[in-house]
């Protein structure tokens, strides 16, 4: 099967069906229509003149095509998200790590992130990873300490996170709580004296702070992968790439299971993602009812979606004074306590 063509000038038209398609030479994907009608493979020419349709065979069924719009899930896409979907397609990079990167994107539970987070990345140069979350640069302490805190250990390989519901997530607080990531152009503008590189799931950004150009964001949770040793300039070289240009990516070992602890948050995730039922008792309004919701729909959301269970509701076990917990979770007395049985009904006799 051939498609009729014409070659004219700067232009190259080619008719497929009963829509004819002009190509100029300034065009993107001019050498590869040329390329492929010299070598006859009239096989590939439909996709190369409009890659778009080549998305539909992405994403499981999640990417479809109405007219020069692109939806997810039924949902139309980020503009700039869209835009260097199909570029990359015409420059020839694979496009799965960006279908990924939506499938991460679309399990955020902030609308503002989910608009925001895109236009972070292009604005900045910040690379996508084939897994589908993406790098940005950090500055911490000599000792790869935060700055601002000193409590969390940014040497590479750790694994720095904090509830959500503890992010700052008003883009105009423009110095608050959160997980800390930026692009290059911030570096100067912050103290420390490394730079290490972060790993960052879409799903766990949670703000991009509107000061300094919008060049900085704020997250719940971020993997060390490496220490910058080259100028940040040319540290990110691809949009999609593994790790920074001079580090050494380091592979950590499969989780060995949730974070457990007896705080609200916590409780609420576990009650999600069981599967029980939605029993916020504490008093509307208190920070207390806002993270057993925010903990109960992201237990439910990661139940839904199939995603492995980050947190597990552990109540706090107390011992009575001068008693003694075992490694069975049995208690003992103090020597020489003597205990009276009682029989009959409760209440006992207390004389």
């Amino acid at each position: 099967m051939s498609y009729p063509y014409l070659i004219q000038g700067s232009n190259i038209v080619v008719v497929i069906g009963n829509k004819s398609h002009t190509i100029s030479k300034t065009h993107i994907t001019y050498s590869k229509v040329l390329e492929a009608i010299k070598a006859s493979d009239w096989d590939s020419l439909p996709d190369i003149i409009e890659p778009k349709k080549v998305v539909l065979n992405y994403g499981a069924g999640n990417v479809s095509i109405q007219g020069e719009t692109l939806f997810w899930k039924g949902k139309e896409l980020n503009t700039g998200l869209s835009v260097r979907m199909i570029q990359m397609l015409q420059e020839g990079f694979p496009v799965e790590p960006m279908v990924a990167f939506m499938e991460n994107l679309y399990k955020n539970p902030s609308h503002r992130a989910v608009t925001e987070l895109y236009g972070f990345l292009e604005k900045n140069n910040l690379p996508i990873t084939p897994d589908g979350y993406f790098l940005a640069y950090k500055k911490v302490r000599a000792n790869y300490m935060d700055v601002h805190s000193s409590t969390f250990d940014n040497s590479v390989g750790q694994i720095c996170e904090m509830e959500r519901h503890e992010v700052d997530d008003n883009k105009d607080n423009t110095c608050s709580t959160g997980l800390h990531f930026c692009g290059m152009s911030y570096l100067s503008c912050f103290g420390g004296e490394r730079t290490v590189i972060v790993k960052i799931n879409p799903a766990d950004v949670v703000s991009i702070p509107s000061d300094y150009n919008d060049a900085k964001g704020r997250a719940c949770r971020y993997e060390v992968i490496g220490e910058l040793n080259v100028s940040p300039e040319d540290a990110f070289t691809k949009p999609v790439q593994d790790n920074a240009v001079g580090t050494k990516t380091f592979v950590r070992p499969a989780p060995v299971g949730p974070k457990t602890g007896d705080t609200v948050f916590k409780r609420g995730y576990t009650s999600g993602y069981t599967g029980l039922e939605y029993a916020n008792a504490y008093r509307y309004g208190t920070k207390e009812a806002t993270d057993y919701t925010e903990g109960y729909e992201m237990g439910e959301r990661d139940l839904r979606n199939g995603d492995p269970e980050r947190y597990r509701y552990t109540p706090k076990v107390t011992t009575p004074s001068g008693w003694t917990r075992h490694a069975d979770g049995k208690v003992s007395p103090p020597p020489g306590t003597v205990i009276t049985a009682h029989s009959g009904a409760w209440p006992f006799p207390t004389v």
